[in-house]
């Protein structure tokens, strides 16, 4: 909070909260995540992302792994946290630079089609 109100107090109008795995409580003892967090403490809108559609961050998914591709997870909590106003706003990452049409995809249910994060697609351009 003393770092976040000084940012208010300048003009800031929404925060951009990055984590690992937007699922992962930020404190001990409560379920909200860095963006729920800054959100409660501000008041103002906040976004969150990580590993938004994958099992896997970025580093132990993408980098570290020797596995080609990230399993990938559903998002039934990212609509429950954000249907109970953790957080505003989602950013999603690799999930899109593997398949561009990832949220069209997963807005028809047709997320069987969704092709799986791999690593190779940080190579490629759209």
């Amino acid at each position: 909070e003393q770092w976040l109100k000084p940012l208010v107090a300048a003009g800031v109008d929404i925060f951009h909260a990055s984590t690992r795995r937007f699922w992962e409580p930020e404190f001990e003892g409560s379920d909200l995540n860095l963006a729920g967090w800054v959100k409660k403490l501000t008041g103002m809108p906040t976004m969150s992302v990580g590993s938004v559609g994958l099992t896997e961050d970025f580093i132990s998914g993408t980098m570290a792994s020797k596995q080609e591709q990230v399993e990938q997870s559903g998002i039934d909590e990212l609509v429950g946290r954000m249907t109970n106003n953790e957080f505003d706003l989602i950013a999603v990452g690799r999930a899109l630079l593997q398949d561009p049409e990832w949220l069209i995809k997963v807005k028809e249910g047709r997320t069987t089609e969704v092709e799986p994060f791999a690593r190779k697609s940080l190579k490629a351009l759209y």
